[in-house]
């Protein structure tokens, strides 16, 4: 089992929820306006210096839907240009 947690744009906030109905994932966790820097982008605090917001998503996912899944997510970021838009994968060792 993997934990997918995406970190993205607000602005592809629809085009992330799509793809999750598209490939049917039933349950995840989400935050919105999640605020931060990213290796390679400008702060995103949602101020007047450094506007805008990030959104998180988080899933987990069983070992036989993990590569349509994360194949989608590599779709997706090319589609919006392979800025703005990070997925973590990590491994889930017990769930309780």
């Amino acid at each position: 089992m993997k934990l997918l947690l995406m970190i993205y744009d607000a602005d592809f906030d629809e085009d992330v929820m799509e793809m999750l109905t598209i490939c049917c994932v039933t349950g995840y966790t989400k935050w919105d306006r999640v605020l931060g820097k990213g290796k390679k982008s400008d702060p995103k605090l949602d101020d007047a210096v450094w506007p805008g917001y990030n959104c998180a998503v988080a899933v987990a996912l069983e070992n036989d839907v993990e590569d349509k899944i994360i194949s989608a997510m590599k779709t997706l970021r090319n589609k919006l240009g392979g800025m703005g838009f990070v997925v973590y994968e990590l491994p889930v060792m017990r769930v309780i």
